[in-house]
């Protein structure tokens, strides 16, 4: 795989960042993007290849835990190790900003997303039945102390 580099969301990384949004199974748009940037607890990053954005991740700090919102790679970039690179950088680099747990929910379903999150150490913690709509599914809970 060709190496990727992570740096902080900046607003003209909007556009991009919503297109490849569309791809995730709850897309974030790109007004909801924009808006959480603005929060002081808001940690969104971009992972790009060359000069291409190939995917994002955004997560709330709050005091010292960590949630995890969101983290899409770009269809055509999938398969590479992407996601597991992009999240195993954010979490050390938040870890460095004070957090100490994450915690995650993924659709039950997504059994692709659920292998990278136990792959990095995640467990499960719980269900929360029904959670998600369009299609209905369960969340699945996971957390990883830090």
């Amino acid at each position: 795989m060709e190496k990727i580099t992570i740096r902080p969301m900046q607003p003209q990384d909007l556009p991009k960042c919503a297109a490849i949004e569309q791809y995730a199974p709850d897309p974030w748009t790109q007004e909801q993007l924009q808006e959480e940037l603005l929060f002081e607890s808001a940690r969104l990053f971009t992972a790009w290849m060359r000069e291409t954005i190939v995917g994002l991740t955004a997560f709330q700090l709050a005091a010292d835990e960590l949630t995890l919102n969101t983290i899409t790679v770009s269809p055509k970039f999938r398969q590479q190790g992407i996601a597991n690179q992009l999240l195993g950088e954010t979490l050390e680099l938040l870890k460095q900003q004070g957090a100490v747990c994450c915690f995650l929910e993924v659709r039950s379903q997504n059994i692709p997303a659920r292998k990278l999150y136990q792959k990095l150490g995640f467990a499960e913690a719980g269900t929360r039945r029904g959670f998600y709509k369009n299609p209905s599914d369960d969340a699945i809970v996971m957390n990883k102390m830090l």
